[in-house]
């Protein structure tokens, strides 16, 4: 069996301003999940395959169109790990100072992210279940940064040949096989 692992595109949304406090950052993370495209040439074509795996994000679902041709399985399973601010404050940070707060919050299962890290980790073990069961041999799956983290730890941990992703880039094909 062969999983072929991509990262959506990148977006075109980009903050206004950089600078923001919990609620502009929450609007940007809105935002961000609506985004459109902007689609690039780094996608190994090389692999026919037998059925497309999404995350039913917007991003994810055009990148998906772009990439295999036929029925796309939408799944909010494939969904990025979403990530709010952590704390209210007066004052300012960076968006992406946000964002590790935000992370380090959801580490820890804090109150202030929608999904506590044991029930990202469920979700990606069910993933990877239904993927599994599925009777196609080449199986393509679009999805977000921090989730493909934790699904190809957990592919590799069920025996499969791949690299661990820490940072997978837009639009390349990270593959894993059994």
């Amino acid at each position: 069996m062969k999983i072929g692992l991509v990262r959506h595109y990148k977006v075109t949304y980009a903050p206004e301003n950089k600078w923001m406090n919990a609620t502009q950052f929450n609007y940007w993370v809105d935002e961000y999940n609506k985004s459109s495209i902007q689609p690039n040439d780094q996608f190994d074509r090389s692999t026919k395959w037998d059925v497309c795996f999404s995350s039913d994000l917007s991003r994810a679902v055009q990148t998906a169109e772009r990439l295999y041709q036929g029925h796309i399985v939408k799944t909010n399973l494939l969904r990025e790990i979403d990530v709010r601010s952590a704390i209210q404050l007066r004052f300012k940070l960076h968006f992406k100072l946000w964002l590790v707060i935000g992370r380090v919050a959801w580490y820890f299962s804090h109150q202030s992210q929608e999904e506590s890290r044991s029930e990202s980790m469920t979700r990606v073990r069910q993933i990877v279940d239904r993927i599994e069961t599925s009777e196609e041999t080449n199986i393509l799956v679009v999805s977000h940064g921090a989730l493909m983290r934790f699904i190809s730890k957990e592919l590799i941990r069920r025996g499969y040949m791949g690299k661990e992703l820490l940072k997978p880039e837009n639009g390349v094909l990270y593959m894993f096989e059994k």
